[in-house]
């Protein structure tokens, strides 16, 4: 066991703490109350979930318009030329150890693509690498399970010094272990046959120090200058409504 590893269990504890109380001051914080779709008019749409927490959860804007489904959609109908339908399911509770339950819940098949966005929760808890490998491979075998795997693409988790409020010494700790957990989950995409798209780090341009629709433009761009070309030969989806049982949730341990 190394340093690092060392350090993350030792930490862990302060962590999970320093995650809830975090939480709580974000309980005001703005974030999306409309319905958890976008649309981009066009011919022939294609369909694409976006599935996860962190940055699918639209935090610090108001309408998911300008939130990561709407980036995404514009984005996509913009390199494509076809409309794109976006459906959302994200929670801020969704971690990878309840993530499989919910995508086997989900009827993945009527989807041209999947993107599934987890680990900013599981980073901040400093979930050990191994457990998060086990169980991240855990969330692409459940796709498997589904009525129908469209193409899924995996984003990494973005860079946590950005995250307002955590800039301190242990947010840059947290950070080195994202970047960590970011290399086993691109190493896993790629035996798996899944695209592991990497999020940039991008500076918050308001006084607040917080994200805006800017922030998920980027995101948005980066992602869809990855899917985009793997949708141009994909078949149109029959659309029909998403058949999602949300489980309850919880934090489990890690050991």
């Amino acid at each position: 066991m190394n340093r690092h590893d060392v350090l993350s269990r030792v930490l862990a504890p302060v962590t999970r703490l320093w995650l809830l109380q975090q939480q709580t001051k974000n309980q005001s914080a703005p974030r999306p109350r409309d319905a958890p779709e976008a649309r981009a008019a066009g011919p022939d749409p294609a369909c694409v979930l976006i599935f996860g927490s962190g940055p699918a959860v639209g935090w610090a804007v108001l309408t998911h318009a300008i939130a990561l489904p709407g980036s995404l959609a514009r984005a996509l109908t913009l390199r494509t030329g076809r409309g794109t339908n976006v459906e959302l399911v994200a929670d801020m509770r969704i971690t990878v150890s309840n993530a499989g339950s919910m995508l086997r819940a989900t009827d993945t098949s009527r989807f041209d693509a999947v993107v599934i966005v987890l680990g900013t929760n599981d980073a901040i808890r400093l979930m050990p690498l191994a457990a998060w490998r086990a169980r991240f491979l855990a969330v692409l075998n459940s796709l498997d399970q589904t009525s129908g795997r469209p193409q899924t693409f995996v984003t990494g988790i973005p860079p946590v010094q950005t995250i307002p409020g955590y800039t301190s010494r242990l947010g840059r700790f947290i950070s080195v272990h994202a970047v960590q957990m970011n290399d086993a989950t691109a190493r896993l995409c790629e035996s798996a046959n899944v695209t592991y798209v990497p999020l940039p780090s991008v500076e918050p341009t308001n006084a607040l120090g917080v994200r805006d629709g800017r922030t998920y433009r980027k995101w948005a761009d980066t992602i869809a200058d990855v899917i985009a070309p793997q949708l141009d030969n994909s078949r149109r989806k029959t659309p029909r409504k998403l058949g999602l049982t949300p489980p309850a949730f919880s934090t489990p341990g890690w050991r």
